[in-house]
């Protein structure tokens, strides 16, 4: 994962390698699943299933995400924030290629192509 201390003072956003996204998502049930097309974005909450090649597989009948993948190829996951531990507070990002299938695991693959770790800024001072 990271092993790195992280402090307010350091970075808002930690690159994370895409290998590694399964096992640092394992403790999440869900994320937001967002796609973006010709009538705007859309945004799911959904539970992946990983597959041994490290993308994400999801079970959804939705005509607007559907359209969206066929048009755009690209979906993001947005994992929560964490609550506890050394990434408390950040919420995991993964920009994916997508694309609609049919499988025993989920028709909507995503293979991730890049992940952040990301947090808010710290309140403002005043």
């Amino acid at each position: 994962m990271c092993n790195r201390v992280l402090t307010y003072g350091v970075s808002m956003s930690i690159e994370v390698p895409v290998d590694e996204v399964p096992n640092v998502v394992a403790r999440c049930g869900w994320c937001f699943v967002v796609t973006s097309g010709p009538s705007g974005s859309h945004v799911l909450s959904l539970s992946p299933t990983w597959s041994t090649s490290g993308e994400a597989m999801f079970s959804v009948a939705s005509r607007r995400l559907s359209s969206n993948i066929e048009v755009s190829g690209a979906a993001t996951l947005v994992f929560p924030p964490f609550a506890a531990g050394e990434l408390e507070g950040y919420s995991l990002i993964v920009d994916a290629s997508a694309s609609m299938t049919e499988s025993d695991t989920g028709n909507l693959c995503c293979h991730p192509t890049r992940a952040v770790w990301h947090r808010p800024p710290p309140p403002a001072v005043k």
